[in-house]
């Protein structure tokens, strides 16, 4: 990928600049580091700009995500003012173990980029990314897969990231009630008319997901308990599809959902006779929808089964809507459809990095639409 290249060469012109004591622009007024996650200082650093700079911190989760992956601690380039040798921004890169064919590929995903507001005009935000990147490729990652908010999104690509994919999001109606309520409001047509409204057009959505004979049983779980070795046989036949995928080992299942410390997490199993075929992660707000962060099949005629199972159980619940955001190749959105989701663009951009000391055929990799990488990979 020619952007890789560029990163690599703007990364060597950024660190010449250091070296003669500036930066593109002016004197510099930081450096950069690599943050030592047994250093107390650097984890205080860490936390403090999560709580004056991004909105989820939550307690754990410096322990959960930058000590506890399974695929390796979480790099992190941290940025210090000269001047008052105070840390003042950072950004970091979770390791992510993906496949493709069978073959084990090491990905970063760029997460918690932050810069103190009074530093932000002064430069460090692109330099912070370029040694990210640097570090990643020292440390032997093959790719960097980065999803940045709008504020961030300049940065990401100047460092050379190209975008994969499309970003869409995908919603199935379950209860109608409270969202024909809000288009009435809108509308200033009596709300009262939502519920009668709502019970008939209810009653048309189940009548036509009964229409379809479902084969296979489903199960809820909660609890690392009910993690059993048929997962573990569910992984590793879909380990070596050609699907490029993040690993969803038991290990990673465990630490990724069931032990995050700031969101309940269930799985949805499907099973064919005793063989797990398909699964689910997912999480359910207070408003009743039902928010879909990863799910895998075995084969593609498992997907439609595995929805209309879960559409039945989402609403034996009492909720109302389920959403599911993807970064796709193509395929997986017919798919959903067919499951019965209407498929909406998002203004999320997804885009990748390549080492340029690897050898891999990226495009030959993106080029199978059957790829997608789901919210459960991004949103952490």
């Amino acid at each position: 990928m020619q952007g890789a290249q560029t990163c690599h060469n703007s990364i060597k012109d950024d660190y010449r600049a250091l070296k003669e004591g500036r930066a593109k622009g002016g004197e510099l007024s930081f450096r950069i580091i690599l943050a030592d996650q047994d250093e107390p200082d650097h984890a205080q650093a860490i936390r403090r700009l999560w709580d004056n700079n991004l909105r989820y911190v939550a307690k754990g989760r410096y322990e959960w995500l930058y000590k506890g992956n399974p695929a390796g601690g979480t790099l992190t380039c941290l940025a210090v003012h000269e001047e008052t040798d105070q840390i003042i921004g950072m950004a970091s890169a979770m390791r992510r173990n993906f496949r493709y064919k069978g073959k084990s590929l090491k990905g970063g995903i760029a997460i918690d980029f932050a810069i103190d507001a009074e530093y932000r005009v002064f430069g460090p935000a692109l330099l912070l990314q370029r040694t990210l990147v640097e570090q990643a490729w020292a440390h032997g990652l093959d790719f960097m897969l980065g999803f940045p908010n709008a504020a961030s999104q300049g940065i990401i690509r100047r460092v050379g990231y190209e975008r994969t994919g499309k970003s869409m999001r995908f919603s199935r109606l379950i209860r109608t009630r409270r969202k024909l309520a809000s288009i009435f409001r809108e509308r200033h047509v009596p709300a009262l008319l939502a519920t009668p409204a709502g019970t008939l057009l209810d009653a048309g959505l189940y009548l036509k997901n009964k229409m379809h004979s479902l084969r296979g049983t489903a199960q809820i779980i909660d609890s690392e308990k009910e993690l059993h070795e048929r997962w573990q046989d569910f992984w590793d036949r879909k380990s070596t599809t050609a699907d490029f995928q993040g690993e969803h080992s038991e290990e990673f299942i465990r630490w990724r959902y069931l032990r995050c410390p700031y969101k309940r997490y269930q799985l949805f199993f499907l099973f064919d006779e005793q063989r797990l075929v398909a699964f689910i992660v997912f999480s359910v707000r207070d408003d009743g929808l039902v928010l879909v962060d990863d799910f895998r099949f075995l084969e593609e005629k498992w997907i439609v089964t595995l929805f209309h199972h879960f559409w039945r159980r989402m609403r034996s619940n009492g909720n109302t809507v389920i959403n599911v955001g993807l970064v796709v190749g193509g395929k997986i959105g017919k798919l959903l459809k067919d499951a019965g989701f209407i498929e909406r663009p998002s203004e999320r951009w997804g885009g990748m990095l390549s080492n340029p000391q690897k050898s891999i055929n990226w495009r030959k990799i993106f080029s199978e639409d059957s790829w997608y990488i789901t919210d459960g990979e991004i949103d952490l």
